[in-house]
């Protein structure tokens, strides 16, 4: 594609849809990701703690940036979207709910609001940018 067409292909996205789609399918694999059965091997180790932390803290940020009024409510769907999974882990053969897991979800979500914070509005900026590449120097 020329620098033009992405240019054009770009101002036609709506970047508040395309946001909110990309927020459905971080639900959908946190989802699916936490009922299948466990890809790391949890021998002693605290890896997947930083794993919750992570996943939940993105999770978190993507969808304050279009929640921006009263985040504490999506905070609070957010951290309970993260005890129902370990619970309904409870349910599947190859997986145990662990409290550690649902404090680290917690967590994360914590970090995620407090990086949304710093980084307000992100949607609302890239759809200020209409351009992808400067036009060239003649």
């Amino acid at each position: 594609m020329t620098r033009l067409a992405l240019n054009r292909l770009w101002r036609r996205v709506n970047v508040a849809r395309l946001w909110r789609a990309g927020g459905w399918l971080g639900v959908a694999v946190t989802l699916v990701v936490s009922l299948m059965p466990p890809a790391l091997n949890e021998s002693g180790g605290h890896t997947d703690k930083l794993i919750h932390l992570a996943g939940y803290a993105l999770l978190m940020f993507w969808w304050a940036q279009l929640v921006t009024r009263q985040r504490w409510k999506l905070a609070i769907a957010v951290v309970l979207f993260g005890v129902i999974i370990e619970l309904l882990q409870g349910l599947t053969p190859n997986r145990l709910p662990d409290p550690l897991d649902a404090l680290a979800n917690s967590g994360g979500v914590l970090l995620g609001w407090l990086a949304a914070r710093l980084l307000p509005n992100l949607p609302e900026r890239l759809a200020a940018r209409r351009t992808i590449l400067p036009a060239p120097h003649r």
